[in-house]
């Protein structure tokens, strides 16, 4: 693995060790996503589901819903504090499945284990795409299904927008993936069949600006918003303020959209 490779999972531990317990607070734009990511899936009671970059779950407990004592869950992801938050939650609900710390790029699993393999808005943050695509395709049994999703519109969209208007430098993904024909591509080239690519737009309610900033510090921006000296922050806040709240009203509405991509490992 080469050195700028390295620094960024570093990076991103970092990003999500923080983050992890202030993750998707608010109106869950995630567990919401990964819900309709799991229902693509098509999930079978009897299936053995490897869930990457498994964050708290979002995708993770709606796929043990679907699963009998026959199927099988797992999940993974980079950052320690996300599996540890994720497994207390798993114990709570009296779910079997659990999850562990691992590298996308480099799964430990045998050839052919897993029926399905869902990755919710992970795919931008592995320095080696198709390499973790190809991961993804070696532990599936032929035939099984891939279910990956990318922000077309992230959630923290009217942040980022604001954060432009004013000039301020922010962080993003170096692998971000936007448009349908990006990702679709992506998983054609890494030798998934079948591929099909959809746009999944969801409007959600914030009560007012604190709770989307707040929401926003859940998630990779964290670590751009906490640096910001108090002035920044400030005149970020005026400009977000600005842009979503209009008439006196206190709360907003914002539309969050996912592209949501399939594709199956060949028989």
């Amino acid at each position: 693995m080469d050195s700028e490779a390295t620094a960024q999972k570093a990076r991103v531990r970092a990003q999500f060790d923080t983050a992890a317990l202030e993750y998707d607070t608010g109106p869950g734009c995630f567990a919401y996503f990964g819900k309709r990511l799991v229902e693509s899936a098509e999930i079978l009671p009897d299936h053995r589901v490897l869930d990457v970059a498994t964050g708290r779950g979002a995708a993770f407990f709606p796929a043990t819903e679907l699963l009998s004592s026959a199927g099988e869950i797992v999940g993974i992801d980079l950052s320690d504090e996300m599996v540890r938050a994720t497994n207390a939650e798993a114990t709570r609900r009296g779910v079997p499945g659990r999850a562990q710390v691992m590298d996308a790029e480099h799964l430990v699993f045998k050839d052919a284990t897993f029926d399905r393999v869902v990755c919710g808005f992970g795919i931008m943050f592995f320095p080696d795409q198709l390499h973790a695509l190809g991961e993804f395709q070696r532990v599936l049994k032929p035939g099984g299904l891939l279910a990956a999703s990318t922000w077309r519109v992230a959630q923290i969209s009217e942040i980022l927008a604001a954060m432009d208007e004013l000039g301020m430098k922010r962080e993003q993904a170096p692998g971000w993936i936007a448009e349908q024909e990006k990702l679709s591509s992506l998983l054609i080239r890494a030798g998934f069949t079948d591929v099909s690519v959809r746009i999944e737009s969801h409007s959600f309610k914030y009560v007012d600006v604190e709770e989307y900033w707040q929401q926003a510090r859940g998630t990779g921006l964290r670590r751009t918003l906490d640096n910001l000296d108090s002035g920044d922050a400030e005149r970020l806040l005026t400009a977000l303020r600005r842009r979503v709240c209009s008439g006196g009203a206190k709360g907003f509405s914002s539309v969050s959209t996912a592209l949501i991509g399939l594709g199956r490992r060949q028989h």
